[in-house]
């Protein structure tokens, strides 16, 4: 390798000390930094380094310098839609063909993006990950619907297991996820991934299946007349940020299917705008019981 030119790729979740390091080490005459500031960011935990700014990358503070690649090739251009106006200022062009769509809206047409409406209720359970045990969420109802989901597809569509993903922003909820799969008689559908929003970056799927996970009864998101922003970090937490929606909603290519609680969903303007846009398509289901897909004979 010619170390007088340095390629440093997913910069944008790397804090400004990392991205320096091999900088240092090889004193590059050039450097090209390759990303996406509006996806994942730097994971900064400690409240004094974040107030020095480490959230932002050092590609994040180039970003008036950036060319955008404006084409993408892994989704369905009904799934790049929102994303492209959201975070991208609708300057992202779709090159793939068109893409055979397995799910079906509520009048029973073809189509590559869902919501599917979930009332669960929200648990905090304890769970162990590499840095630890930590107290995460799982919504039960929640994981059922993204299993029974993920069995429609390999079974009335014969999608491939491993072409699906069921993804989710809590360690707990991919722990009940996986249980499930695990008690399947079917062994196939065991090859279905399974794993949080954060390791999903950089990873696609023809099929994936969204499990937002947070919720709470009518009643009590009807006693909230204005969402403050503590109300919502305490009722939704992390799902509302703006760099993990993202990610989520770009990891499919053929079909997107989104479950989560919709009333709770709207008093966050991020969700609330995609939510519109869905329903704007006849794709938001008043209940994830009547999620539906193609039945195809086997090839």
């Amino acid at each position: 390798m010619d170390f007088r030119q340095i390629l440093i790729d997913e910069c944008a979740m790397a804090t400004e000390p990392e991205a320096f390091i091999p900088l240092v080490a090889h004193k590059p005459e050039q450097i090209v930094l390759l990303g996406d500031h509006k996806q994942i960011r730097p994971i900064v935990t400690c409240a004094r380094v974040k107030e020095l700014g480490m959230e932002k990358s050092l590609f994040e503070r180039y970003m008036d310098q950036a060319l955008m690649l404006d084409t993408q090739y892994r989704m369905h251009e009904s799934i790049c839609e929102f994303p492209s106006n959201e975070f991208y200022g609708g300057k992202l062009k779709t090159g793939t063909k068109q893409r055979t769509c397995l799910l079906l809206d509520k009048n029973n047409r073809r189509t590559a993006i869902l919501f599917g409406h979930v009332e669960g209720e929200e648990i905090s359970l304890a769970v162990s990950t590499a840095a630890g045990n930590e107290h995460s969420v799982a919504n039960e109802l929640e994981a059922k619907q993204a299993v029974r989901v993920a069995n429609l597809l390999i079974s009335q569509s014969h999608v491939k297991p491993e072409d699906i993903a069921i993804l989710t922003p809590y360690n707990a909820q991919m722990s009940k996820i996986k249980e499930m799969l695990a008690q399947k008689k079917d062994q196939a559908i065991q090859d279905v991934s399974v794993c949080t929003i954060m390791k999903s970056q950089g990873s696609e799927w023809r099929y994936v299946i969204v499990s937002t996970v947070r919720s709470c009864t009518l009643s009590e998101i009807e006693k909230e007349s204005y969402a403050s922003k503590g109300w919502l970090g305490k009722k939704l937490g992390f799902t509302t940020d703006p760099n993990q929606v993202n990610v989520t909603i770009t990891r499919a290519q053929d079909g997107l299917c989104i479950l989560g609680n919709r009333h709770l969903l709207n008093y966050s303007q991020l969700w609330s705008r995609l939510l519109s846009h869905y329903r704007e398509k006849d794709c938001v289901l008043d209940s994830a019981e009547d999620i539906k897909v193609v039945k195809r004979r086997r090839s």
